[in-house]
């Protein structure tokens, strides 16, 4: 291991258990700064991003599916310089510039986190930390939604939420691939989400797909938002073999048995139902971040074709991390919220 950080404590934000944001985080100053073992990367944390599955799974959303052990510092999303590599690390040094969503393991919140090597790339060149920190998440959820939905030049796509974090990915990566793009948004997003590369923009609150295209306007159509009615719509657009893609459930809240159930028979049915050329496709995408998709969107972003939206910044502190928390939870975000020292 090599290292330029004698660091042996650090400050961190901490979950001391699952509920309510407020409640349950805090600020420690005493947390221990690891050694990267074999395979992993230490980072020092300049800026981290909020992805609402932070705060589900803060409050305890998502317990029954992945469980936390406490304490847990929070955040997903992170840029930094790499401070320390394991023993088996060759492609990273200290003094690296590099993001990484930490998958799991979190560590946003930290001043030096361990990152698995096979989940970290090189930040690409030109962005700030900032700016860096707010794509490995959504960037690569984004990425594997078109590439479920098999997006290419020519492909008619819609995107519901296009101007959220994932969604002002899929706008712009959709357009780079040379499909004709359509954006469903709030009117008050129009011009944003058009100068993402859609070319046309539907408002959802005074119409919707099925009124404004009609039946066999669609290839693909990929719902960032969720419910049960982005799929009724979806299927009234989509063409014959069409693909509708979603990194949403019908229902959000807390994950229980019975939520489960629902949900693999809804898959299932849906599947089903979809079978054969003929039938609209039903694609739910969970995410996998890798270094491989996170090198293929760092070459989208260094091209130009891709930029991060920084809906508002806020300090890395502890009350910083409960505002950005606080205005996520509203729902009405345009791009990303973003963390940064």
């Amino acid at each position: 291991m090599t290292t330029d950080s004698a660091a042996r404590t650090q400050h961190a934000i901490v979950q001391t258990r699952y509920g309510d944001v407020r409640d349950v985080l805090a600020l420690a100053t005493d947390v221990p700064v690891t050694p990267p073992v074999a395979h992993e990367v230490q980072v020092h944390v300049r800026a981290s991003s909020l992805n609402p599955i932070d705060w589900h799974m803060i409050e305890g959303n998502r317990r029954l599916i992945t469980r936390r052990r406490f304490p847990f510092t929070p955040m997903f999303d992170l840029a930094g310089v790499v401070t320390a590599v394991g023993s088996a690390v060759t492609a990273f040094t200290v003094g690296d510039r590099v993001y990484a969503d930490n998958e799991m393991n979190g560590g946003g919140g930290t001043e030096y986190v361990n990152v698995p090597v096979d989940l970290l790339a090189p930040a690409p060149a030109g962005l700030s930390f900032t700016e860096a920190a707010a794509i490995p998440l959504a960037a690569q959820t984004a990425l594997t939604c078109l590439d479920q939905g098999g997006v290419s030049a020519g492909t008619r796509v819609a995107v519901i939420g296009a101007s959220g974090g994932v969604g002002h990915f899929v706008i712009q990566m959709a357009r780079a691939a040379g499909a004709f793009v359509v954006g469903v948004s709030s009117a008050r997003n129009l011009d944003f989400v058009l100068g993402l590369g859609a070319a046309e923009v539907v408002d959802r609150n005074e119409t919707d797909l099925p009124t404004k295209y009609g039946a066999d306007s669609f290839d693909v159509v990929i719902d960032t938002v969720g419910g049960r009615n982005q799929w009724v719509q979806a299927r009234r657009v989509l063409r014959p073999g069409g693909r509708f893609v979603t990194i949403s459930r019908d229902e959000d809240g807390v994950v229980t048995p019975a939520a489960i159930v629902r949900l693999l028979t809804t898959i299932t049915s849906r599947r089903i139902r979809g079978a054969g050329k003929r039938g609209i496709k039903y694609l739910p995408v969970f995410l996998k971040a890798a270094h491989p998709l996170l090198q293929r969107v760092t070459a989208l972003v260094e091209s130009g074709q891709v930029v991060p939206h920084l809906a508002r910044t806020f300090p890395l502190t502890l009350e910083g991390v409960n505002q950005g928390i606080e205005e996520n939870r509203t729902g009405r975000t345009v791009g990303k919220l973003v963390f940064e020292r």
